[in-house]
């Protein structure tokens, strides 16, 4: 069973986790001292979190809980009836199971319009290819998604 609940401060480590389970293989082939490259992962999950704090003030931070866990994370900004999906990652013992598609799915039943931006290199592109959503601009190493109903 999904569950959303609202990011609380006791959430902080979590959320960190979530982000460093998306970057972490990025960051590895830097070859750096374990200390430096944790200091380096807070740093950008900071930069990461103050971008997004001012670019969409009234964002909704949540937990995505799946079977009484904690599971992933996201962000989402609500305007009349479109969604902008602003950050979602699962941590990697959920990921490759159809919880991602499910969570998309409910947020498709919520609204009729949905926007996004995904690295050209990740994995979701072609989740999100399945689920209906197409290209609408690239913005290396960006590319913008939007579903419409």
């Amino acid at each position: 069973m999904l569950v959303f609940t609202e990011v609380t401060e006791q959430d902080t480590v979590f959320v960190f986790e979530v982000f460093k389970s998306t970057r972490v293989e990025e960051f590895i082939m830097m070859n750096m001292p374990e200390e430096q490259l944790e200091m380096l992962m807070h740093m950008q999950f900071r930069a990461q979190q103050m971008s997004y704090q001012n670019q969409y003030p009234s964002a909704s931070h949540q937990i995505i809980e799946i079977n009484d866990r904690k599971a992933g994370y996201i962000i989402t900004d609500r305007h009349d009836d479109r969604i902008r999906l602003i950050f979602i990652a699962l941590l990697l013992d959920f990921r490759n199971q159809g919880y991602g598609t499910s969570i998309l799915q409910q947020l498709k039943e919520t609204t009729s319009f949905i926007m996004l931006q995904v690295a050209e290199n990740n994995p979701a592109r072609q989740l999100y290819y399945k689920l209906g959503f197409t290209e609408q601009e690239e913005s290396p190493p960006y590319i913008t998604m939007q579903w419409q109903r």
